[in-house]
């Protein structure tokens, strides 16, 4: 059941992510950002009470649990007395999703770190994992996330993940992912798992910006060929 955006089983995927401390609410910006790296907002930490400084840059997003993550010209915050790090998360729900599309066109086989990520997403537990994908068992499911699975697990995985977002888009007014249609998505799929090759399951890098999170979060009308290359 989806509950303000969110896949209700989702919730369990979100906590992991709490360190992040999405959309703080403290924060004192500046109206102009001049440089790179110039402080530009100001807020309290948690932890010990000082100054937070935040400026604009590269933060490696490892709340999701992947390490192979790092989102472009985020405002990220750092204490000035502890070694406190803060990043601001823009539109959560849609950025688990882009990073989703980015391990649906993987060629080589999904890392273990990213099937329990795609699980978690999903909303699904470990044992409804097991039924879903027909292995019946818990432990099956425990190896696939710690050390990846064979192709044809690895495809199924990944239909599993399209059908969630397929059903996202096609049965809410208002979907977490705009600006791509159900059958870009499908035309997508298709062609990703006809390229999944057989290889080792190491995870690949992924840098994020802004502009792609804007995009799918329908902050301005993406033309059709930059949704295209988006999804191929």
């Amino acid at each position: 059941m989806l509950q303000n955006g969110i896949w209700e089983a989702e919730q369990e995927l979100l906590v992991d992510f709490q360190r992040a401390r999405i959309g703080r609410r403290d924060m004192t910006s500046i109206d102009q950002v001049i440089a790179r790296n110039q402080v530009i907002a100001k807020t309290r930490c948690d932890e010990c009470g000082h100054q937070m400084e935040g400026s604009k840059g590269e933060y490696k997003y490892t709340e999701c649990g992947l390490s192979s993550v790092t989102l472009k010209d985020i405002l990220v915050y750092r204490c000035t007395h502890c070694t406190a790090v803060v990043p601001e998360i823009p539109a959560a729900g849609v950025l688990h999703r882009v990073i989703a599309l980015r391990l649906l066109r993987k060629k080589n086989l999904l890392a273990g770190s990213e099937i329990r990520f795609l699980r978690k997403l999903c909303g699904y537990s470990v044992n409804e994992f097991a039924e879903m994908v027909g292995s019946g068992k818990k432990s099956v499911v425990s190896r696939w996330e710690k050390d990846g699975c064979g192709k044809g697990t690895d495809k199924l995985v990944r239909l599993l993940v399209m059908a969630k977002l397929t059903l996202e888009i096609a049965g809410q007014p208002k979907p977490i992912l705009r600006n791509v249609t159900v059958e870009q998505l499908n035309r997508m799929a298709d062609e990703a798992i006809k390229l999944i090759e057989g290889k080792a399951k190491a995870s690949e890098r992924y840098v994020i910006d802004p502009e792609e999170i804007a995009r799918y979060a329908g902050a301005a009308e993406a033309p059709e060929a930059l949704v295209e290359s988006a999804v191929q």
